[in-house]
């Protein structure tokens, strides 16, 4: 008999590091030893970025993503980074696993499907800076969903620093609760994602394992419906790009439509998909677009050595979505 699973209600979940050759559970979130440190952290690079599943040639298109996330992410970065990816499949779970600038630097959530809705084949995972304090992982996976949707949630301690090994060093008296989501997609009656967003912004400001100093949630929001634009506020959210000046319905505002066919762009448009929103004591200092124009070269099989064609390939969009990377200040 199967169970029911858990919905709107949290479900712990472990992180990983790399250590000797291989992946493995950092610590129990709720056991974790802690120590002082007088470090406090002060600010925080968040990098959102959906790479499409449906399209072929995905691990070629996720190489390309991971080698052109590694340039904004290299060792010389003293602001401590933590990184969301939505529709990831397995495949790409795998690759991250073997990329040396995140065994070195990162924890990952996940090293399998096993967390994310039983018979969805894509989902989200967050890559963590080893340099932050990490009091526990888990997910809510929405019952307002038809998709298997959820939002995948890391409390990172911003009293102090971790120390690298998943061992905190900071006393257990501020989180800042970060909540990385995939909100549904098309249109449905009644609408979903501002329920789903509705359900996330309370585990921001609370309703979770403990009660955080501040949240930010970022994602593919499908935000291209006329309830998408009033729900952040409306969930007492504040969304970094209108906080910083941005005006919706801009060419500067779109995260989704440039990097689709013609065909494709002229029957949907372009529209503010993506979004980062945060509450409590954080302040957004920047926002700005990631992996724009980002591609992969795709070689077109020749059927005998005497075929001649003036084509020989043709380039492929990595992802259809634009990605966003948000600097955030503590505000104590």
């Amino acid at each position: 008999m199967s169970q029911t699973p858990n919905l709107d209600t949290p479900i712990p979940q472990p992180f990983y590091h790399f250590t000797n050759s291989s992946w493995h559970p950092a610590t129990s979130p709720t056991t974790t030893t802690t120590t002082t440190t007088s470090t406090p952290l002060q600010t925080l690079r968040l990098t959102t970025w959906n790479i499409d599943f449906r399209v072929p040639y995905a691990n070629q298109r996720m190489t390309k993503a991971l080698s052109y996330l590694s340039t904004l992410h290299d060792s010389s970065h003293t602001t401590p980074s933590v990184i969301f990816l939505q529709e990831m499949v397995w495949s790409d779970l795998l690759l991250i696993q073997q990329q040396p600038w995140i065994q070195e630097r990162f924890y990952i959530t996940d090293v399998s499907t096993g967390n994310w809705a039983l018979g969805h084949e894509y989902g989200t995972t967050t890559l963590i800076d080893k340099r932050l304090d990490v009091r526990g992982v888990w997910r809510v996976r929405y019952s307002a969903s038809r998709m298997g949707r959820d939002a995948l949630f890391v409390d990172i301690g911003i009293s102090g620093f971790g120390d690298g090994d998943g061992r905190q060093t900071g006393p257990e008296d501020s989180i800042l609760r970060l909540c990385n989501t995939h909100l549904e997609s098309l249109v449905s009656q009644p609408p979903r994602r501002p329920m789903q967003l509705r359900l996330a912004a309370q585990f921001m400001r609370g309703d979770g394992p403990s009660v955080p100093h501040a949240a930010i949630l970022a994602g593919d929001l499908n935000a291209f419906a006329p309830e998408d634009l009033t729900a952040p506020e409306e969930c007492g959210l504040q969304d970094a790009f209108l906080v910083l000046g941005g005006q919706d319905g801009t060419e500067e505002s779109y995260t989704w439509g440039q990097q689709l066919s013609e065909y494709e762009r002229g029957r949907f448009g372009c529209s503010r998909m993506d979004k980062v929103l945060f509450c409590g004591g954080v302040e957004v200092q920047s926002l700005e677009k990631i992996g724009a124009g980002e591609k992969i070269w795709i070689e077109y099989p020749q059927e005998s050595d005497s075929e001649e064609s003036s084509e020989t390939g043709e380039d492929m969009w990595v992802t259809d979505h634009i990605g966003l990377q948000a600097v955030f200040r503590i505000v104590r």
